[in-house]
Parts: C-alpha cells; sequence; structure tokens
C-alpha cells in the first residue's frame, strides 16, 4: 500500500503537467514559445508595478494565483556568435552574487531549436534582508539567454520551491518551446 501511495505521490506532478493545455504565444514575428492556457498576459501596468526595471519586458505571463511567473525581457549588452562562454560566465556570477545559496539543476550552454542558449536552472535561498524583501525566499528558476539581433534576450520562468515539483516540467516545456530567429 506505501508504494502505491509513494509512486501516487511521485507521478501527480507528471500528471497534472501531462494535462496543461498549452497554447502559442508569439511576441513578435522572430520571438515565439508555448505557455499554459490558463496563463494570463500582464499588462503594461501590472509589468511595471511588479517588475522594477529600466527595460519593460517584452511579455509577461502569470498563473491566475500569481504564484507562478513567465516573461521575456531583454538586455542592450552586446553578444555576438561565439560569446556564449562569456555570457555564462557573466550571469552565473550574476545570479551566485543575487542569492545567499544557489542549487544549479542545469548550468549549461545547449540548442534548442536550433539557436544556441546559456540556460540556469536552479532553486535559490535568499535569506538576508535585502532592498526587495525583508524575510527569506527559496525559488525555483529557469532562465535562459540568447543572443537576439546582437543583444541579449532572455526568458524567465520563477515560482516558489515548494511549487517546483508541479511546475518543473512545464517549466520545461515552455523553454524547449522557444523559437527565436534573426531579423
Amino acid at each position: 500500500m506505501k508504494q502505491y501511495l509513494f509512486l501516487s505521490f511521485i507521478s501527480l506532478p507528471l500528471l497534472l503537467a501531462a494535462q496543461t493545455k498549452m497554447i502559442t504565444h508569439k511576441v513578435n514575428d522572430e520571438i515565439s514559445y508555448v505557455v499554459p492556457e490558463s496563463f494570463t498576459l500582464m499588462s503594461k501596468g501590472d509589468r511595471i508595478e511588479k517588475y522594477v526595471s529600466s527595460r519593460e519586458p517584452l511579455a509577461m505571463h502569470a498563473s491566475i494565483d500569481g504564484e507562478i511567473n513567465y516573461g521575456v525581457n531583454w538586455n542592450p549588452m552586446q553578444w555576438i556568435d561565439g560569446d556564449e562562454q562569456m555570457i555564462h560566465d557573466f550571469y552565473k556570477a550574476s545570479i551566485l552574487s543575487m542569492f545567499d545559496e544557489v542549487e544549479f539543476i542545469q548550468d549549461e550552454i545547449k540548442e534548442v531549436n536550433g539557436k544556441k542558449f546559456v540556460v540556469f536552472e536552479f532553486v535559490s535561498l535568499l535569506s538576508s534582508e535585502n532592498a526587495f524583501s525583508n524575510k527569506s525566499s527559496r525559488n525555483y528558476t529557469y532562465i535562459q539567454y540568447t543572443s537576439y539581433n546582437d543583444q541579449v534576450l532572455l526568458f524567465n520562468f520563477a515560482c516558489k520551491a515548494r511549487l517546483m515539483s508541479q511546475w518543473q516540467p512545464i517549466a520545461n516545456e515552455i523553454m524547449n518551446s522557444v523559437k527565436v530567429k534573426e531579423k
């Protein structure tokens, strides 16, 4: 009986992921990906209110309860083909400096739909007080970077670590669906 209960517990996230209906979203003629049909596309006002940044995200999706976010953004930093290792090292150092603890699941350069991406999938802990929060936070993040018109394009999936087992298969599906074509 315990074995069946254990198998049910382990397979539930995979079953939920298999039942999630995905839809294609196009940022423009060159950038597309799939997201769960239940996700809403945030308005410009919601994006500005929730994400303090000098650059407005190109697109930002959220689950109905707001606990899961997926976004697309850009950085004007110059990137040309062949810079992948330098970009990898730069962003890895940035990630490590932002959190008190980082446990990498993926930390690599890989090809997705014919395009090279710098990929980081990790669980982070921010236990110290900081400018963004006065309480500790453990999060699951899947972020990937690629070149786009000689700049950096980034795709970011994030949720609380307690939701990781349910959402990790969906995050992988989203990230593996990303298509980027140069103009």
